[in-house]
This record gives structure tokens, C-alpha cells and sequence, in this order.
């Protein structure tokens, strides 16, 4: 790596803009820095300003939250950042981290954008608000109407809206914030599970998406009923859900209690990475679901 490589490679990330506004975990930062000067400094020349930000990174204190830039098909015009955590739970949820699930469906959805294509689109479990993002900001859709049932994680999918997609102007009201830009919405809601009586949406999903929202044998009931809601206002509604499958018995139940509710079931093959890397040596599922007519 030149000093000339040296430098680009510093001026196209942590000189950047985006990077000084919304900077990556310290530890990683410290971490990746420490490695890449052991191992230049044994061939050649290191930048200066290297060690400069090695420095001043080192003085910063560690917070909860940070921010991850995912590069799109190794596009650097093409970047989604996304506020969120390296823990597994905080502040008693797991929605504030983006899971692998979430990458795998967003990169398959970026391959197959004829799906999304002037299509309504829900999607359960958003989390931070990966998936719901990419797909609105690199796919052709109509709407986006993104859920969670936890206050901490709507507030950060909504500040994660506001750094990816800051053209888009905000409406707010009593149960949806709406971002519009043109004839694209992205909404961000709250949707409980396990209070579906009275389901209103902003739009009628064509499509409905979730990522890594089969994990728990406990929220299972939960989950269909929702769905069965869903057909109920929509009877053609396509449904696709992205899963690492860590334990096969709860995965089993699912596509058991599918059955049983009379919705059928095809797995898509999720062969290599597209356009987002995520780890393909996971056991993992693509499911696309359907109701039974």
C-alpha cells in the first residue's frame, strides 16, 4: 500500500464527510488502525495522518451507540448508515442491532428489484431499519411502511431515515410518521403483535417483508395473526421472510403452524452474496409465503 494508496484510502473514509458526521464504533476503529500500521510499517512509509487519527480516536469515549456504513455493490455513491448497537439486547430489545437476516434480505431484494417495482410494501420486525431502508432508497417502490413495537428502536429508525434519506420531508401524526418525496413514501409505525383487532394501515401492502422475525416459539401465534390480519386486507399479498436459523425446532414450528393456517410456502435459494455482503455459511431461509386460496 503507497503512500499515494495510503492516501486515498484516508481521504475516501475517514475524511469523508459522512464518516466525521457519523463515525463507526471507537474499538473498531482502534482495532483496524493498529492492524493495518503493524502491517505497513515493516514495508514502507506510513501516512501521517494515520497515526494522527489513531491518536484522536484512542481519546474518544465509548458510547452505546454508533453508526456502520454498509457500501452497496462496492459503490461508494451507493451507502446505507444505520445508528445502532454491537449488543444483542439493549435497553431490554434486540431490535437495535442489524442482524444478518436483514442484510441477506435486503441483498436479495437489490438483485430482484422487479419485485419491488411500484409496489406497497410492509415490513414487521424493522428494527433499526436496514431492510426498509435499503429497499426504499434503492428500489422502485411506491411506499414503505416500516414497524416495531419498541420506543427506542421507532426513535432510531426514524433518525436513521432522516441520515439516508434527507430529502424526504416528514409528516407527522397521531399513529404514523410519513416521509415524502414525489410519489415515494416511507412511514414509520408501531405495530404491536399482539394487538391486531383494529389493524390500520396508511397504504394496502402488496408486499409484505420481515427479516429474522422467527426466533422465538413465544411470538409465533403472534406473528400469524398478524399475517391472517394482513391477507384479510389484502387476499394477493406476497410475503417474504428472511431467517437465520439457529434453532431448527422453532423454524419447524413455524412452518408447521403455516400450514395449519392454511398458508403455503416456497424456500428461494440464497446462494452467494449480490450486491451487500453477509456471512452465506450461516443456516439460513428465504421464505415466500402466501395464503392458501
Amino acid at each position: 500500500m503507497t503512500w499515494e494508496n495510503q492516501d486515498l484510502f484516508l481521504k475516501q473514509t475517514v475524511k469523508t464527510a459522512l464518516f466525521k458526521k457519523y463515525p463507526c464504533h471507537r474499538d473498531f476503529c482502534v482495532r483496524f488502525f493498529k492492524m493495518l500500521i503493524q502491517s505497513l510499517e515493516p514495508e514502507q512509509e506510513v501516512h501521517d495522518d494515520m497515526y494522527t487519527f489513531l491518536c484522536n480516536i484512542m481519546k474518544t469515549s465509548i458510547n452505546d451507540f454508533c453508526y456502520r456504513h454498509y457500501v452497496v455493490g462496492n459503490d461508494f455513491n451507493n451507502i446505507i448508515t444505520i445508528k445502532e448497537t454491537k449488543n444483542m439486547v439493549l435497553n431490554g430489545t434486540t431490535g437495535l442491532k442489524t442482524w444478518e437476516a436483514a442484510l441477506m434480505l435486503s441483498d436479495w431484494a437489490l438483485c430482484h428489484k422487479e419485485t419491488f417495482s411500484n409496489k406497497n410494501v410492509l415490513e414487521l420486525g424493522s428494527g433499526v431499519g436496514f431492510t426498509g431502508i435499503t429497499v426504499a432508497k434503492l428500489c422502485d417502490i411506491t411506499s414503505m411502511i416500516m414497524t416495531d413495537c419498541h420506543s427506542d428502536v421507532l426513535n432510531t429508525m426514524n433518525n436513521n431515515i432522516q441520515v439516508n434519506l434527507s430529502d424526504f420531508c416528514l409528516k407527522e401524526n397521531i399513529k404514523t410518521n410519513m416521509y415524502t418525496n414525489g410519489g415515494k413514501s416511507i412511514g414509520v409505525m408501531l405495530l404491536d403483535w399482539n394487538d391486531t383487532e383494529e389493524l390500520s394501515l396508511p397504504y394496502i401492502p402488496n408486499i409484505v417483508i420481515g427479516a429474522d422475525i422467527v426466533y422465538d416459539p413465544s411470538i409465533l401465534q403472534s406473528l400469524l395473526n398478524v399475517l391472517l390480519m394482513i391477507h384479510k386486507i389484502n387476499n394477493n399479498v406476497d410475503i417474504y421472510i428472511a431467517s437465520v436459523i439457529r434453532n431448527q425446532d422453532t423454524f419447524n414450528e413455524f412452518l408447521k403452524e403455516l400450514e395449519l393456517k392454511c398458508f403455503k410456502h416456497e424456500e428461494i435459494n440464497l446462494s452467494n452474496n449480490g450486491l451487500i455482503d453477509w456471512d452465506n455459511s450461516i443456516n439460513r431461509c428465504l421464505l415466500k409465503i402466501n395464503k392458501i386460496s
